[in-house]
């Protein structure tokens, strides 16, 4: 990629952006546009520092950082801008107001269902071990594969999948009865 070779960034890309915007979108309620555009200026920076990249950790990792640095720019630019525009300067101009129906995956019941699926989630994940709860972010929320996280964890590769099967088990012991399917 610093040679400038399209097929190694379309490769980087390929295997990084899904991620980083699962990543985003984990810990910071923003729309999906703005999580595309936080994981493009991701990508933007870390092309353009690429060689100071030491690996003392793994890429992913790197990624995150950089990731975690623009989630925050976002939000504090957010913080000082409005939320959402007066209705009043809206219908004041000489424009008809704007269609204020929400999209159908906004809707009240559909927003409901899925904070509740997530705060399940949350209380699940909370109710586990730590090291049990860190392993199911890292594979299932992060994407890291089982040897990155034997890496991270200091366990041999069979460990870390003994670890994961453990905490998946965990987890689904766990699970509220009501939310099973």
């Amino acid at each position: 990629m610093l040679a400038g070779d399209e097929r190694a960034f379309d490769a980087f890309f390929g295997s990084y952006a899904r991620r980083l915007a699962a990543f985003a979108a984990r810990r910071a309620d923003l729309p999906p546009a703005t999580v595309e555009d936080l994981v493009q200026n991701t990508l933007i920076k870390a092309i353009r520092n690429l060689a100071s990249f030491r690996g003392e950790a793994a890429l992913f990792t790197w990624l995150c950082e950089i990731c975690r640095n623009e989630i925050v720019n976002v939000m504090r630019k957010s913080a000082r801008r409005p939320e959402h525009d007066s209705l009043d300067e809206i219908t004041s101009s000489d424009e008809s107001p704007p269609e204020l129906r929400a999209p159908a995956s906004d809707e009240p019941f559909q927003v409901l269902e899925r904070d509740a699926h997530r705060n399940a989630i949350a209380a699940t994940m909370k109710g586990l071990p730590e090291r049990y709860a860190l392993a199911l972010e890292w594979k299932y929320g992060d994407g890291f594969s089982v040897e990155e996280i034997a890496r991270m964890l200091g366990l041999t590769t069979i460990a870390a999948q003994s670890l994961l099967a453990r905490a998946r088990q965990a987890f689904k012991t766990s699970w509220p009865e009501e939310l099973s399917p």
